[in-house]
């Protein structure tokens, strides 16, 4: 057999492994790509916080803090993109079994992005970098001012 039906063959049985019921989940909901406002309205978001994002930096901070490199080290492909297709389908997602800290952080940046305006829009952009360069006045005082400032 050649290189190609052999891999073709195995990309068969991939497809076959994966049940009907997740192959055409009529409940698949766009996440990445999508903008925070249209998650928001579509009540994918917990306190303002994507569903999605709020998995995945509880998972990073329980079993993620140790990992050197945790966001430079990038997880495993199609781990990340098994992530991706479960969260978007409505599958239920354990990161610890279905994933690592690797994965699940690669998972993150992918979703930071995909989206089609960053977190700090360019017209905030200013205002927190004047945020940065007063808070560095701040750390000058004494920690119970700071308290009662914040």
């Amino acid at each position: 057999q050649s290189k190609t039906a052999v891999r073709l063959k195995e990309d068969m049985k991939k497809i076959v492994a994966v049940p009907l019921h997740e192959q055409r989940n009529p409940a698949y909901t766009k996440l990445f790509g999508v903008s925070l406002q249209d998650l928001h309205r579509q009540g994918l978001t917990e306190n303002g916080v994507p569903a999605i994002v709020g998995s995945i930096v509880e998972y990073l901070t329980l079993h993620g803090l140790t990992q050197e490199g945790l966001f430079r080290v990038n997880g495993n492909v199609k781990v990340v993109e098994q992530l991706r297709w479960k969260f978007e389908s409505g599958v239920p997602v354990e990161l610890g079994r279905d994933g690592d800290v690797c994965a699940a952080a690669s998972l993150l940046k992918l979703f930071l992005r995909e989206l089609p305006e960053s977190v700090i829009t360019s017209t905030l952009q200013p205002r927190f970098l004047q945020l940065c360069q007063d808070f560095k006045h701040l750390q000058f005082l004494h920690y119970c001012h700071l308290a009662v400032l914040f």
